[in-house]
């Protein structure tokens, strides 16, 4: 896996949206600090452990008809930040547009650790999604190893962890995932 990609200029949010409609489909950049930075492509068991998760939400939405959408990834701004972050999987309220690239408010998000997330990164994207108060859960998932850290919103507003055992409880939208669901069909399944 190489370094992420960076573009040296500055661009405010909307710059950065007109720079991702003119990138070729399969690029995932974030903007950081105004400045656009492309990460680098998944491994195939990242792709794997997120269509697991998407698939899992996309069963549970169709069979409750909930009134939520899972996707993955989408931009996300970070209020009162000249910053995206762009989870692997998100849940937003249905919308009313499906062709924008921009999700400001979702209620869940999962991170799919890469080799690239180093501990500091971790630390800043926990900041970040603590700054978008609409995410009532935030869930980080291991690809090197089985383990899922699950964290849900604390009265004070900081996320707090979600004691977890073999399911993954999503409260704010009523849905359960198991662990063996997001490992299935990958070298981590049991």
């Amino acid at each position: 896996m190489t370094d992420p990609a960076v573009i040296e200029r500055s661009m405010t949010l909307d710059g950065f949206l007109a720079f991702l409609e003119e990138r070729p489909t399969g690029e995932r950049w974030e903007l950081d600090d105004g400045t656009p930075v492309m990460n680098p492509l998944p491994t195939r068991r990242h792709d794997w452990i997120q269509t697991n998760i998407l698939l899992a939400l996309r069963i549970h939405r169709r069979s409750h008809q909930s009134p939520w959408r899972p996707a993955g990834p989408s931009q996300v701004p970070v209020p009162g930040r000249n910053r995206t972050v762009a989870p692997d999987v998100l849940v937003a309220p249905e919308a009313e547009r499906d062709d924008v690239s921009i999700t400001p408010d979702p209620i869940v998000v999962f991170e799919v650790l890469s080799r690239s997330d180093t501990r500091a990164r971790r630390a800043r994207k926990q900041d970040d999604y603590e700054a978008i108060t609409s995410i009532r859960h935030y869930v980080v998932v291991r690809q090197d190893r089985r383990e899922v850290v699950a964290y849900r919103r604390a009265a004070d507003g900081r996320f707090a962890i979600d004691p977890a055992g073999d399911t993954i409880e999503l409260t704010a939208i009523g849905a359960t995932l198991t662990i063996a669901e997001i490992y299935a069909e990958t070298l981590l399944a049991e």
